[in-house]
């Protein structure tokens, strides 16, 4: 399987808020989701904001604190780990996807201003074999735009 892996550069955005917004995009494209985390604290983080993170509805999803995983469409966990069957694996703490051929897409958020992180995927792109996976890299633009930046 060709996995397609992504990096999302953010200049001016919230991973918070942005991670959510493809989330809700995984759903609409019927495609069941992983969020990998750094640690637990994160995890809780993120699981609040999305309960929370519009004031008109929020984003189901259950968390390796849940019973019962494979019945969320959005898993939220500190371990590379697939219980709910998911399409797509999200990284927003800089962690790297170790089984990326376990994933139809992996998708990486991060921050520009975290220069180790910005360095670790610049390094990490240039070890992926391109030939088994397709890789594509987005900037945001001061305006917020995303730019391909391959």
């Amino acid at each position: 399987m060709l996995s397609e892996i992504f990096f999302y550069k953010l200049k001016n955005s919230s991973s918070e808020i942005f991670l959510a917004s493809l989330i809700e995009k995984s759903i609409e494209n019927n495609w069941n989701s992983v969020v990998l985390l750094d640690n637990i604290e994160r995890m809780e983080e993120i699981n609040d904001f999305l309960w929370s993170y519009k004031d008109i509805s929020f984003l189901p999803h259950g968390s390796q604190n849940d019973k019962n995983p494979e019945l969320h469409r959005v898993y939220l966990t500190c371990e590379e780990e697939n219980p709910n069957d998911s399409d797509v694996i999200f990284s927003i703490d800089g962690l790297l996807i170790k089984n990326i051929n376990s994933w139809q897409r992996c998708i990486y958020i991060f921050n520009e201003q975290n220069l180790k992180v910005v360095d670790q995927f610049n390094t990490y792109k240039k070890n992926i074999d391109q030939s088994q996976h397709f890789l594509k890299s987005f900037e945001q633009n001061i305006n917020g735009k995303w730019i391909n930046s391959n």
